[in-house]
């Protein structure tokens, strides 16, 4: 209980000590200041001397600033992990590719764009951006694989933020850090009794009315009857270990724990550095001096045009019976001597010719040297531009915020490596998660980033282009690698910008059935001609075979004849003998002619 009270106590002066210090530098009252001129409060409070003068507000803060936050959200970021010293296809380098993929659905999942809006809005107003991580046990989720808990994000005001050394830049540095909120005082005793407060340390958790401190206007007025308390949630290192623990009042709500995370889950963005502090310079603490001037000009000559066209009238009431209504066709009675006149209207002083130019050069050079001006706001540029030299005028008049973007960047880095020792130590339990391919189609995969936590990890920050002058650069380049004939149909759709094409998605799917169906009749077609093709080879095959047996025949059946009309060999030594023996030859029978000629034959044949 003593320890209890002793950390609490501690606790408390910590943050009287941070508020203290706030008080100091004047943040408190300069941010209230900030805020009132962002939302367009821009004049004092009316008095009786004041209520009927024009209070004319153009709020060139809020254009600018608009425009710069804008400017530096202008491209999409990827968060890139990378396994060291690992090749594709190694464990590793699926962990980390895993880990990228599981980015994108963290970032769609925690709104990540908007939590970056509002801490850029923030810190182009008053200097400092803050974005808190933080775990959220009561989200749970899963069918099949059930999950208990999730990473949540939200920022966190500068006002709520009290670090421990506010000279450190660095966020990781800090000996502690200490964030405030206001919170249900039922909420804060539930909370308190779940962490096993003692019903006596739960009835000293009582409302106060201490909202002197939250510096907005809005924030000082709460709901009456409203019955709310300040809580300190304290960050700090144990061990090398961040360690946290709350605070309403003199009660520890929540015992000293361990996130198990090595670096604190905050990240703080300056919008431009103020040397030794933690605590950022932002645009409007410049510019309110121009703002109150551009304000006071237009109301001036505002004010003119009232008393010229009505101005005030100059009577003698000792001639003048009745008051003066300004009423349209009001007739006076003048009772004075005659040839005078006892009511007249005054001549106001003339405006000078050179107040509205000096209106119009305050606003330009108060963009000018914010980064704001015509080029960079797309404001009177030529219509006889291409999307080219837009975009290069836009570069140009961009660069005063470049560093800026660079620190948003590098804010971006870091968040990532926030999420990478979220995932590691509390994604403890396997989990399915919806994840994107490099198709942008969404698959389901398990998710266990315990199992990865000897992984070292690089982490890159790609930046690509969303800004509509980018797509049209995108969208030209396409065109002319399609019209040379460089790239299909299939590609041009596939790398076209989904915002120029909203339905490519179904229009590239037809292409590609369309495609399938064309290939197809083409393997149909190959496969006929090359039929085709068979048949006449064979065709022209069985002819040939055909010419040649035909041409075979013949020379046999000439051989044949030649062999059959050649005198044979016994005719020729027949015709060496006497005339008479021939004869009587003949005369034979053909039994006897052809023993004989066997016999000669014989004789004739070598021995």
């Amino acid at each position: 209980m003593d320890n209890n009270l002793e950390l609490a106590s501690s606790i408390q002066q910590q943050y009287k000590d941070g508020l203290a210090y706030k008080k100091q530098q004047g943040y408190l009252d300069d941010w209230a200041e900030y805020e009132r001129f962002r939302a367009g409060d821009q004049w004092p409070q009316a008095t009786n001397r004041t209520k009927d003068l024009p209070r004319p507000v153009f709020n060139v803060i809020d254009q600018i600033q608009g425009h710069k936050v804008s400017s530096v959200m202008n491209e999409n970021i990827k968060m890139i992990y990378t396994a060291t010293e690992s090749e594709e296809g190694e464990p590793e380098f699926e962990a980390a590719d895993t880990f990228t993929r599981f980015a994108d659905a963290t970032w769609e999942r925690i709104k990540q764009d908007d939590l970056n809006e509002e801490a850029l809005d923030s810190a182009s107003n008053i200097g400092t951006c803050i974005w808190h991580y933080y775990w959220d046990a009561n989200k749970s989720g899963g069918n099949k694989l059930k999950y208990q808990g999730e990473m949540c994000g939200e920022i966190i005001d500068p006002v709520n933020f009290f670090p421990g050394n506010p000279q450190q830049r660095l966020v990781q540095q800090q000996p502690y850090i200490i964030i405030t909120h206001r919170d249900e005082v039922a909420n804060v005793r539930k909370a308190a009794k779940d962490n096993g407060c003692s019903e006596e340390q739960i009835a000293l958790i009582n409302p106060d009315s201490d909202t002197a401190d939250q510096a907005y206007d809005k924030a000082k007025d709460e709901i009456a009857g409203s019955k709310q308390v300040t809580v300190l949630t304290k960050y700090y290192k144990k061990d090398g270990v961040i360690h946290f623990t709350k605070v309403a009042g003199s009660v520890v709500v929540h015992p000293e724990t361990s996130t198990r995370l090595k670096i604190y889950p905050l990240e703080i963005m300056q919008w431009k550095r103020r040397k030794k502090s933690i605590f950022g310079i932002g645009d409007t603490e410049g510019l309110i001096p121009n703002q109150k001037s551009i304000n006071f000009l237009i109301a001036m000559q505002i004010l003119s045009v009232q008393n010229t066209g009505w101005p005030k009238m100059l009577v003698k009431k000792e001639f003048i019976r009745q008051t003066p209504s300004n009423a349209p066709g009001e007739i006076l009675v003048d009772s004075g001597p005659p040839g005078t006149w006892n009511a007249q209207y005054m001549q106001p002083g003339a405006m000078s010719q050179q107040a509205q130019a000096l209106v119009d050069n305050i606003m330009t050079y108060t963009k000018e040297v914010s980064g704001a001006n015509e080029s960079a706001m797309g404001e009177q540029i030529s219509s006889d531009l291409n999307a080219s030299a837009i975009m290069m005028l836009q570069k140009a008049a961009g660069i005063p915020i470049e560093s800026v973007k660079r620190r948003f960047y590098q804010s971006m880095e870091n968040i990532g490596r926030i999420w990478e020792e979220f995932w590691k130590v509390y994604y403890n339990t396997t989990r399915a998660v919806t994840l994107k391919d490099d198709d942008d189609e969404a698959y389901t995969e398990e998710f266990n980033g315990a199992d990865h936590q000897d992984v070292e990890m690089a982490l890159k920050i790609d930046i690509g282009p969303s800004s509509s002058y980018s797509e049209t650069m995108m969208m030209s380049s396409l065109d002319k690698l399609f019209d040379m004939q460089q790239i299909s149909l299939e590609q041009y759709l596939k790398y076209a910008p989904r915002n120029v094409i909203p339905f490519k998605d179904r229009l590239l799917k037809e292409v590609q059935e369309q495609m399938e169906q064309q290939q197809m009749m083409g393997q149909e077609q190959m496969q006929m001609q090359q039929q085709q093709d068979e048949e006449m080879q064979r065709q022209q095959t069985d002819e040939l075979q055909r010419q040649q047996d035909a041409q075979l025949r013949q020379e046999l059946e000439a051989q044949e004849k030649e062999a059959a009309e050649a005198p044979h060999e016994f005719d020729q030594i027949l015709a060496t003998w006497p005339k008479h023996e021939q004869d009587q030859f003949r005369k034979l029978s053909p039994q006897e002619q052809q023993a004989i000629m066997e016999q000669v034959m014989a004789e004739q044949a070598p021995q």
